[in-house]
């Protein structure tokens, strides 16, 4: 258990990416889910990405660290404290900036989670039963390498997908400003070519690794980063976007 992972740090098979404001039971769900690949095969390797942006960041850390403690030893769990500004966007950014710089992307998949995974009622993968065994299992049988193809790249994950049209949205209010069409030409340099923005209720994501690092540059998701955290777009815009950032592209 550690605070943040070094460049030199060897690649995992998988990662779970968890973006933790304030909500309660994170240390519990975590330290499951720690336990449960504690018990996979020693050939697997596995990390758990805490980014946490509350008000108590040491205590938050202490509780964590001090449960996992008594559950295991043996499983990489990294912890770091983030300012709070761009929502889980900033969260998925920072984390996928890192990796990437670093050189240690996972082989196979990242899932990135709420600090409560179960916020938003879920399929394909599970509903709102906050049933930890049964979670961890799930998560877990989602991530090994023997893990079945995913259906799509990525898969809402723990949460249902949304539509939204091209047409409906520009006649819809918002309490943050949402000029998509405008922060679609920023993010992927063309004009818009959907007819819906189709997106997860709640962000959540299982995302096929390879591809974060093969289908766009370093260089794209820093400069995305960087507008997300200069307020040039926010993350109630990228949040309509993620089945092409993570995804094929445009």
């Amino acid at each position: 258990m550690k605070d943040m992972l070094s460049s030199s740090s060897s690649r995992s098979v998988s990662d779970v990416v968890v973006a933790w404001y304030n909500e309660p039971g994170v240390e519990r769900w975590v330290s499951a889910l720690a336990f449960a690949f504690s018990e996979r095969p020693a050939g697997e390797r596995y990390r758990i990405f805490v980014f946490h942006k509350g008000s108590t960041a040491e205590d938050a850390k202490q509780r964590l660290f001090d449960v996992l403690g008594t559950k295991c030893s043996d499983v990489d769990v990294f912890f770091e404290h983030l300012d709070n500004v761009g929502r889980e966007a900033d969260t998925w950014l920072h984390y996928t900036v890192a990796r990437l710089r670093a050189g240690d992307m996972p082989v196979n998949r990242v899932a990135f989670l709420q600090g409560d995974p179960w916020d938003h009622f879920g399929t394909p993968h599970g509903g709102r039963e906050r049933n930890l065994d049964v979670f961890s299992s799930k998560l877990v049988a989602l991530l090994a390498p023997t893990a079945h193809p995913m259906a799509s790249n990525p898969e809402p994950l723990f949460c249902n997908l949304m539509s939204e049209s091209r047409v409906m949205r520009r006649g819809l209010s918002h309490p943050q400003r949402l000029d998509l069409e405008r922060v679609w030409v920023e993010a992927f340099g063309c004009e818009c070519k959907v007819d819906s923005y189709v997106f997860a209720a709640g962000a959540q994501y299982l995302v096929d690794a390879m591809r974060l690092s093969q289908e766009k540059p370093l260089s794209w998701w820093t400069s995305l980063h960087h507008k997300l955290r200069a307020d040039e777009i926010n993350a109630w815009e990228i949040e309509r976007f993620w089945l092409h950032i993570f995804g094929d592209g445009v």
